[in-house]
């Protein structure tokens, strides 16, 4: 079951929180929903044994939140979840942050909201992506509906299991292009290195996202940087969730 924590962009699908849980809260992927990380938050909840909150963000514009405007920015993204996820994280543990792809830019631009506002991160997990001052260098993405598809049908992964139906494939083309439109909008301007450690990881046959591409993401802490592969593509978390669900475990709970 998939419940929202009182806000839109707030989503838990086990049970309420433990009095005490470390929040983690996931950044989903361009196009993407919080519906896509209900296997990966059942198995970080399972592997912590209640001592991990996973709440995932429902971002605007698709699903159930398709007549909401998606932001033009990945900081619109990050300004949106802080504004509702700023009561549940400033008290109690040190809230612990995770984004695939593009949502490793949200993961990324929230964790330095919050480390502004005087909230320590414990830790901010990427996976899938490059290093943020990587990404103006990157060529842009399609915006025609049949280069978006190819572009899908590329990363072996994500909407995989949309791209043979093409009711479905109507729908989630427009928030696509949104986050792909402000995807390709985004730099970074030299601001100051996290304080928290990152962790990044990827796909060893990721063709898009190479071991070296991770290792930049230790240009934006001072906190420490650790780089791990598990098999599979840039959607390797599809069918490594066990773990994945066990890696970030280990290190939220050493």
């Amino acid at each position: 079951m998939q419940t929202q924590i009182g806000s839109a962009w707030l989503r838990r699908f086990g049970r309420a929180a433990v009095r005490g849980a470390t929040p983690l809260v996931i950044c989903p992927h361009a196009g993407g929903g919080a519906a896509a990380y209900r296997p990966l938050a059942a198995a970080i909840e399972e592997a912590a044994q209640g001592a991990v909150d996973v709440i995932a963000l429902q971002y605007p514009g698709r699903q159930d939140r398709i007549a909401d405007p998606a932001p033009e920015t990945i900081g619109g993204y990050a300004d949106g979840a802080l504004a509702e996820l700023r009561s549940l994280l400033c008290d109690g543990p040190a809230p612990i942050l995770f984004g695939h792809s593009m949502g490793s830019m949200v993961a990324f631009e929230l964790a330095r909201r919050l480390e502004e506002e005087g909230v320590a991160v414990g830790r901010l997990f990427v996976s899938g992506a490059v290093a943020p001052s990587r990404v103006a260098d990157l060529p842009p993405h399609p915006t025609d509906d049949e280069g978006m598809v190819r572009h899908l049908a590329a990363l072996r992964g994500t909407g995989g299991d949309v791209l043979g139906h093409p009711d479905i494939m109507r729908l989630a083309l427009p928030a696509l292009r949104a986050d792909y439109a402000a995807f390709d909008r985004y730099e970074t301007a030299g601001e100051a290195p996290l304080a928290a450690p990152i962790s990044a990881f990827g796909g060893e046959d990721d063709e898009h996202v190479t071991p070296g591409d991770l290792f930049g993401w230790s240009g934006h802490t001072c906190g420490g940087c650790d780089v791990r592969l598990f098999p599979g593509g840039h959607f390797y978390i599809e069918d490594r969730v066990g773990a994945v669900a066990a890696a970030i475990v280990g290190l939220v709970r050493p």
